[in-house]
């Protein structure tokens, strides 16, 4: 089962009622299980900034659907088919922190890898809009062609050195192709749930 199945089974309603998780919980509660495994349901809670009775349900559905196992006192970890499920995300996306000093930006920064072939299908001010509707006030979208840092849909070199430079020395690891997409306000939730949005568009590109 892939990750975005996981998600979609995870959060679908029963008997009418909707979990009080989204999408973006059921992905970063696998990844914190992942990583900091056992981990017991209180530390879940406020990774994830749930309540108990919510974080109870997404666990119960988790372990329904095969991709952790619940131990009664070491607490949750993923499975085998969790980690499965986990190895595209995890190769793909890279969720940070950026500081973008030339235009004043304290920001989550989310990475592609591979990620420019998104804008061969889509505008990028197209792509704005759809993160602006997730809940970003402000978002800022890069890549990274010919080893170069490029603002699409075009980069104005007029003004631009600093920012450039900002983009470059955030993103280090960066390599050709990637597309780096900046947010505010910094909001680690919100950076999941982009970083999904821009997940599926990399799938189906």
């Amino acid at each position: 089962m892939d990750i975005l199945t996981i998600i979609t089974e995870a959060t679908k309603p029963r008997q009418g009622n909707k979990p009080k998780y989204d999408e973006s919980h059921v992905l970063h509660a696998l990844l914190v299980i992942q990583k900091e495994q056992p981990i017991g349901r209180p530390t879940l809670e406020k990774r994830l900034q749930l309540g108990d009775a919510t974080v109870r349900t997404l666990l119960r559905r988790l372990r329904e659907l095969g991709v952790i196992k619940v131990d009664k006192v070491g607490g949750a970890e993923i499975t085998e088919e969790g980690k499965k499920a986990l190895q595209e995300w995890d190769s793909v996306i890279k969720i940070g922190e950026a500081e973008l000093k030339s235009i004043n930006w304290d920001c989550s920064m989310i990475i592609v890898k591979g990620g420019s072939k998104i804008l061969e299908k889509q505008k990028v001010i197209e792509l704005r809009d759809k993160i602006i509707k997730l809940g970003a006030d402000s978002v800022l979208i890069s890549v990274i062609l010919n080893n170069k840092v490029e603002l699409p849909p075009k980069t104005e070199e007029f003004g631009m050195k600093e920012l450039l430079e900002d983009i470059k020395n955030s993103c280090r690891l960066c390599e050709n192709n990637d597309l780096i997409t900046y947010i505010l306000p910094k909001d680690l939730h919100l950076a999941y749930k982009v970083g999904l949005l821009l997940f599926e568009n990399w799938i189906n590109s």
